[in-house]
């Protein structure tokens, strides 16, 4: 009988080295993924209150996350506007998690930024898949303190919180987390990742090599680095805002797939570098639950929309030097809730280019 223990003796011994030997991988891989999360740039309490910390402790030390966020303090009404939100609750789904992503205009840290482009990553943990709600920036809302103005504007007057506030106000969508990127940082990551592949129509290859000042771009796929891929994002008077934001997604759409090709060496490299210029008050613990669904979700489609309808837009007269789009804010909130349930089919139709 003795062998037999034996026997049985080695066997638990080689389980037990084993399971050491997976904990141990496993406990670096935690290690090493939450040093990487705490290379993000968390929003300080000094720079949301908007004054200066009187705790005596280093800011950096005072992180929000997205809970401790002050939104029932904040009133878009509030010495603000004319155009109110409708009526009714925000819209809270358990299965679905919402990040607005803030393209912000921002170069230096003197400017005067907006948020240039405001994205909405929907991810339903439930049917894992993701879509993306652009919302128009022109769209006039109240903001507080001001008056009406455009939707873009809220970020110059409140930072992400009010952003973040008149979204849910107008919208009833659920967001509370943020990811802000600025320019800069927009160019380095595409560039970093290679690049992004675009689909160019006639016309909007036209409008690069009239930009680029010599014929570089035809019509049909295209390869973009981060400056060039910037231009092609951003421009708007070949012919409207509506359609930048489409070529907006585009371009996301394109990254998600260039990063899914990537070897997880150089994807290391790229988190190194991108990382620490990326502000978010996404909690460790949140980025931990998105980064198990990334996986799976990384080089998939992504559903897409635009808010609101252009179709069902008309104009505001106003005393800013540009008019404001208004909507049916009520109507809109509906749309996008049930296209973020998957009971709204993505939109298929671009509009016209025009030249």
């Amino acid at each position: 009988m003795r062998p037999k223990r034996s026997k049985v003796r080695i066997a638990l011994i080689v389980i037990d080295a084993v399971l050491a030997v997976v904990l141990l991988v496993v406990l670096a891989g935690v290690v090493y993924l939450s040093g990487k999360m705490n290379l993000l740039t968390r929003p300080s309490l000094e720079t949301q209150a908007g004054a200066e910390s009187t705790s005596g402790t280093d800011p950096a030390d005072e992180l929000l996350s997205f809970g401790t966020f002050n939104f029932d303090d904040i009133d878009v009404m509030e010495n603000g506007g004319t155009i109110e939100p409708p009526g009714g609750e925000v819209n809270v789904h358990e299965n679905i998690t919402n990040i607005l992503v803030i393209g912000s205009d921002e170069r230096t840290e003197d400017d005067d930024a907006r948020a240039d482009s405001m994205m909405l990553i929907s991810i339903d943990s439930k049917k894992n898949t993701w879509k993306m709600v652009s919302f128009e920036r022109g769209v006039g809302v109240s903001i507080p303190n001001v008056g009406d103005d455009w939707l873009t504007h809220t970020y110059a007057y409140g930072g992400p919180e009010l952003v973040l506030k008149t979204l849910q106000e107008y919208y009833k969508v659920d967001v509370s987390r943020y990811v802000k990127i600025d320019f800069s940082l927009f160019e380095e990551g595409i560039t970093l990742i290679g690049g992004v592949e675009v689909d160019m129509s006639q016309a909007e290859a036209d409008f690069m090599n009239q930009i680029a000042g010599e014929k570089k771009w035809t019509e049909g796929k295209a390869r973009l680095d981060g400056p060039t891929a910037l231009v092609y994002a951003r421009m708007r008077h070949l012919d409207s805002d509506w359609e930048r934001v489409e070529r907006q997604r585009e371009v996301v759409q394109a990254a998600a797939d260039q990063v899914a090709t990537l070897s997880w060496a150089k994807i290391d490299q790229i988190l190194n570098l991108l990382l620490p210029e990326v502000e978010t008050n996404l909690t460790n613990n949140e980025l931990w639950q998105l980064l198990f669904k990334m996986p799976v979700l990384l080089g998939t489609e992504a559903d897409q929309l635009t808010v609101p309808d252009r179709e069902q837009t008309w104009t505001i007269s106003s005393p800013l030097e540009d008019s404001l789009i208004g909507c049916d804010f009520a109507a809109e909130a509906e749309r996008l809730d049930s296209f973020l349930l998957g009971e709204l089919v993505q939109e298929t139709e671009t509009a016209t280019v025009t030249e």
